[in-house]
């Protein structure tokens, strides 16, 4: 793929990448590194991924994965700089809570019904309009955002049971 397919084919999809990692880790700053870290993976693999279906869904993807990496780091570096003085009992509680935040998160989303979870990751991952979601499922927009709604409200009562 040369530089002129690339822009014509990525380029155009910035905003909704600038988005989903805003979504994803609620600071802009974060959001548009993540974005450019996601541009230089997809240049460095220009040439290996040329037969990609959907460019939009896969960008989201591999930006998600990069998004979540950098939300790990952050724990770790926050963690690491809460660290107790010398003469203080140890603590090694701050990376096992986030650890066990992302579990809990993973086994809720596991947990979730097949359609709501579906929607969720059109809505939210992939970063749909509601009326392309109708679209594509065939259900009403209202039917769609109640949907989603409750998707939410499950994956937060989920993420509850999980940590206690």
């Amino acid at each position: 793929m040369d530089a002129a397919i690339f822009k014509e084919t990525w380029l155009p999809l910035e905003d909704t990448f600038c988005k989903v990692a805003f979504y994803i880790l609620e600071d802009e700053a974060e959001a548009r590194d993540a974005v450019q870290d996601l541009y230089i993976k997809l240049w460095n693999r220009r040439n290996m991924d040329s037969n990609i279906l959907n460019p939009k869904a896969f960008g989201i993807a591999v930006l998600k994965n990069i998004c979540l990496d950098r939300l790990r780091r952050a724990r770790n570096v926050a963690s690491l700089d809460e660290a107790a003085p010398a003469d203080a009992p140890d603590r090694t509680d701050g990376p096992v809570i986030g650890k066990e935040t992302l579990k809990a998160m993973e086994s809720a989303l596991a947990r979730l019904p097949e359609k709501l979870r579906e929607l969720l990751e059109m809505r939210v991952f992939r970063d749909m309009p509601y009326g392309e979601i109708c679209r594509e499922t065939g259900m009403s927009e209202v039917n769609v955002r109640v949907h989603i709604s409750k998707a939410r409200k499950l994956l937060r009562k989920y993420m509850e049971d999980e940590r206690y």
